[in-house]
Parts: C-alpha cells; structure tokens; sequence
C-alpha cells in the first residue's frame, strides 16, 4: 500500500493538477505532473469506467499502479505531485510491463532516476 503522506487526497488538489500540470503521453497512461512546494512526492490515480465497466477490474489496476509507485519512492525525487490516468490499452499489460512502463515514464519526465 502506498504510504498516505504520499498520497494526493483533496479533490482540489487533483484538479488543479489535472489542470495545470504538464503532461506525458504514453498509450496506456497520461501523466500529469507539477512541482509541489513540499519535500515529498504525491501520487494519486485514476481508472474511469470508459477503461472498463466492471469495478474489480478498475480496482485490480489501480492496485498494480499504487504497488509499482510504492516499490519505486525510494527512487522518486522529492517535490513532485503526480496524477496517472490510465487508459483502456492499460489492462492488456501484466504487472512486470506495467511497471517497465511507469519507470520509462517517471524516467522520461525526470523525476525517478
């Protein structure tokens, strides 16, 4: 489980993130992001039912995307708020690929080294 200091829990929050974060685009996940004023990074993830109708398979990815940004924090620099938006082409990935994917990306927007 993530750990709640690194989760964004206010609505507010994530829709200003949405808003006026920048953005990485890959096929499975869009991912916004900013920098935060605090010294830790907040993650928060949404599965809609456009990705799929039934609730235990949105709830199974979201589950696999919390657990791949837990194993990766030690990595992660500090500061950042991050908002991942997956998409329907996410649930063809089994986990070792989803997180290849999320640590292409962290990567790409240099925030996991």
């Amino acid at each position: 489980m993530l750990p709640r200091v690194n989760r964004l829990n206010k609505d507010s929050e994530i829709k200003d993130l949405a808003k006026q974060g920048k953005s990485f685009f890959l096929p499975e996940f869009i991912i916004k992001y900013y920098q935060n004023k605090e010294n830790i990074s907040k993650f928060a993830f949404v599965v809609s039912t456009k990705v799929d109708k039934r609730a235990v398979v949105r709830n199974r990815l979201t589950r696999r995307l919390r657990e791949t940004i837990r194993a990766f924090l030690p990595k992660i620099s500090p500061g950042y708020s991050v908002l991942v938006i997956a998409k329907k082409q996410a649930l063809l990935l089994d986990f070792p690929q989803i997180k290849k994917q999320m640590a292409f990306a962290l990567s790409k927007i240099k925030i996991y080294n």
